[in-house]
């Protein structure tokens, strides 16, 4: 995930003098660019920073990169964990840390140990302008899970909420939202530990490995690696073999399985043989679930089977087909079928294998292939809004997620053929 550094330890506390292979994310996903984007414009504001991450995600990455990037780069990069900290004296603690931080960066991390009554000794350090008048930067971090990063704006009294309004903010993606990074991470892995280099993991693996949650992230992915190299030897790696080793990464999508479905018709997309999908369509298409890809095969001239579906489902269908350009829930989908939501969500399950969200986006998307294919001057974004999607990132991430390619990247191939 990172590169070598040095270390020193100074009574408990951690000083990091980093060689020129300097620490850094593993991968060039758009999230992770992104990323790089909002650590670039966070290091040019002298404000302090928090930062929140699942334990794995880098949070001393993101504060070493601030660091670097900020007006006092020339001076010490000092970390501080309050799991070290004298309980009973945090303004000494801080002073001491602050002072061996003069004209650098003191970055923070676990500020999420000690007390409220405990943060109230020292929280004024925030506001100090000598802190913000450049001699010292100040960075904080704390685990996503204990903050309760999924509340958007913290609304209790307590450390947490306090340093999310006086600090600018940083919330670093789980590697579950950077599966682009998993192959780079695993090449980069090989190429530093020569037990790692003698697994070769085979196709269907990598699909699971790409497929799983990673609760621990990157720590979680190279910890793996080391068991499989140390079982495994120099073996091929498959599904078996990973599923054999951690049951925990077995889904439905692991599991070989083929669930068909008559749909409305929409345009499909089949491979031709100058490698671009082409469009075709048909009064009828099927939905079928195979590992853990998801594709659109045709039955030409063949009217729907409606003994395998659901009379509440094809309405749902022919709705989403009419709709989905539009902002879409369950609720009201659910309310168009003349059914329950959670009916309506077990109906998607049943039969067509996915969730309502999951044929939500691949229709979508199905839809944004055949605009960029037909025009090879369309724009990304526009073709975002004109499908369906409210967030490009995101619209981005799932196209490439689905199809292989970026949307523009894909046009642009297209239009070559």
């Amino acid at each position: 995930m990172f590169q070598s550094i040095q270390v020193e330890e100074i009574n408990m506390r951690t000083q990091f003098k980093l060689t020129r292979n300097e620490e850094s994310w593993i991968g060039s996903s758009d999230v992770l660019f992104t990323l790089k984007q909002q650590i670039n414009k966070l290091a040019h504001s002298t404000l302090p920073v928090h930062i929140i991450g699942a334990p794995g995600t880098g949070k001393r990455i993101a504060a070493h990169h601030i660091h670097k990037l900020s007006a006092n780069n020339d001076g010490k990069f000092i970390v501080s964990c309050c799991k070290h900290w004298n309980k009973s004296s945090p303004l000494k603690e801080l002073e001491s840390m602050l002072s061996q931080a003069q004209e650098g960066t003191l970055y923070i991390k676990n500020i999420d140990n000690i007390s409220q009554d405990q943060f109230e000794l020292i929280k004024d350090y925030w506001l100090n302008d000598d802190i913000n008048d450049h001699s010292v930067r100040l960075i904080t971090s704390a685990t996503a899970s204990k903050q309760g990063v999924d509340t958007p704006i913290p609304t209790t009294d307590n450390l947490l909420s306090w340093l999310y309004y006086h600090c600018l903010e940083l919330a670093l993606p789980k590697l579950y939202d950077r599966k682009d990074d998993i192959t780079p991470l695993i090449n980069y892995y090989k190429s530093i530990d020569s037990n790692i280099a003698k697994i070769t993991i085979c196709d269907d693996a990598l699909a699971l490995l790409k497929s799983y949650d990673w609760p621990n992230n990157v720590k979680q992915l190279k910890r793996c690696l080391d068991k499989l190299a140390f079982v495994n030897g120099s073996g091929e790696i498959h599904t078996k073999t990973l599923l054999d080793m951690f049951p925990a990464m077995q889904t439905e999508d692991s599991q070989p399985q083929a669930k068909v479905i008559p749909m409305p018709s929409v345009h499909h997309i089949e491979t031709s043989s100058n490698g671009i999908e082409e469009k075709h369509s048909a009064t009828s298409t099927r939905y079928e679930l195979q590992g853990d890809s998801f594709r659109i095969n045709l039955k030409l001239n063949q009217a729907p089977d409606k003994s395998k579906s659901h009379p509440a489902l094809t309405r749902a269908l022919q709705y989403l087909e009419d709709n989905y350009t539009k902002p879409l829930s369950l609720n009201e989908v659910a309310e168009h079928a003349c059914v329950s939501p959670s009916h309506l969500s077990f109906l998607f399950k049943r039969y067509v294998g996915q969730s309502f969200k999951q044929t939500l986006l691949r229709l979508r998307i199905n839809a944004a292939m055949v605009l960029l294919r037909e025009n090879p001057f369309s724009q990304v974004t526009e073709v975002c809004d004109d499908v369906g999607f409210s967030d490009l990132s995101f619209f981005v991430r799932k196209f490439k997620a689905v199809v292989g390619y970026s949307p523009g990247a894909y046009r642009d191939q297209s239009a070559k053929y």
